[in-house]
């Protein structure tokens, strides 16, 4: 499998950090309980410690759609086909506009992919690698001759899942769960595959299903559908919770043990990681002698949740930071927990 084509688009709205702490200072101002100055004077020291500078959020004139819409004709433009040469589209990731259909099927109606086969993977920030994996194997069967991977992470604008609900504090407490809400950017990506080279992608993937409580976004009834924990739904029914520092504190060993796996005798050009926080990444990258090979986009987009690795390797595209032929790997951390290292020759 190779990757044809790929493409990203982010919204126009640059959101910096200072902007951040006087959202959270509008929606908490009556709530808090305690110094709210000194609080959000700790809250921007944290976002500038992790590497964060801005993020992008979509303003008033933009939507979702308009983005994909973009980011897709962008990855057609770059290859011979076209919307009706595609057979098989994957919609990834956590923003979505419906539990049902697949947003796959949404997506395909909606930009007139008339013949593609249409499914959804969900597994949180891991969701593109996965459909990455789940491609390949598809092409190894011979079942498809191309594949469109889609997403459209967009929570954080104005009457978006998380906006303005996550930014109201209310205690000191609730910063453990809530600070990664406050990194949170936006983007669309689409990503062209086809079958040739079929050796080309070796995934390796680990779980830690024990820390699935670290990073939730639980629906209505969520208790009756497993051992509930204390950690579950701190900021309510389908409102984000993550603990932040305990996720890259408990992935630490697992994130380091997964990229050994990896074929000692493929040299890699460039590393791109999950936008989960460029202090943490390249914390992990000093332990294995790859920082200077990580390319890290997190400062200026913020965690861009599913549509991290995709936008990075299109900002390094279009940077001319990478060139066919040259040896990439893919290194995420993801709630559940699950952890991956890919190699490919792009």
């Amino acid at each position: 499998m190779i990757i044809k084509s790929i493409a990203a688009s982010l919204p126009e709205r640059r959101v910096s950090n200072e902007e951040i702490i006087e959202i959270i200072r509008q929606h908490s101002t009556g709530h808090y309980d305690g110094d709210l100055d000194r609080r959000l004077k700790m809250v921007l020291n944290l976002l500038k410690r992790t590497g964060l500078k801005e993020r992008r959020w979509c303003d008033r004139h933009e939507s979702p759609i308009d983005h994909v819409a973009k980011a897709v004709r962008k990855v057609l433009e770059d290859s011979y086909l076209r919307r009706n040469h595609i057979e098989l589209l994957i919609y990834v990731g956590i923003g979505r506009g419906f539990i049902e259909p697949g947003n796959s099927h949404v997506i395909a109606n909606t930009l007139g992919f008339e013949n593609a086969q249409c499914f959804d993977v969900v597994d949180a920030c891991m969701s593109w690698v996965r459909a990455l994996q789940l491609v390949d194997s598809l092409f190894k069967s011979g079942s498809y001759k191309n594949a469109l991977v889609i997403n459209a992470e967009f929570n954080m604008h104005e009457n978006g899942p998380l906006y303005p609900d996550n930014f109201v504090l209310r205690n000191a407490e609730q910063l453990a769960y809530t600070f990664p809400t406050f990194t949170i950017g936006e983007a669309a990506t689409a990503t062209l595959l086809t079958p040739q080279e079929p050796d080309n992608f070796e995934f390796h993937f680990t779980s830690r299903p024990d820390l699935s409580d670290l990073c939730t976004i639980p629906m209505a009834g969520y208790k009756n559908f497993c051992h509930p924990s204390e950690k579950m739904g701190k900021n309510d029914i389908l409102r984000f919770t993550s603990f932040g520092q305990e996720l890259h504190k408990e992935g630490f060993n697992e994130i380091i043990e997964v990229f050994k796996k990896l074929t000692k005798g493929r040299v890699i050009d460039k590393v791109f990681v999950h936008a989960s926080s460029k202090k943490e990444w390249d914390r992990f990258g000093n332990e294995l002698g790859l920082t200077d090979k990580i390319h890290q986009i997190y400062p200026e987009t913020g965690n861009l949740v599913s549509a991290s690795v995709p936008t990075s390797i299109y900002n390094a595209k279009i940077n001319n930071l990478i060139s066919r032929g040259d040896e990439l790997a893919l290194w995420v951390g993801s709630a559940g927990m699950a952890f991956n290292a890919t190699n490919f020759k792009y």
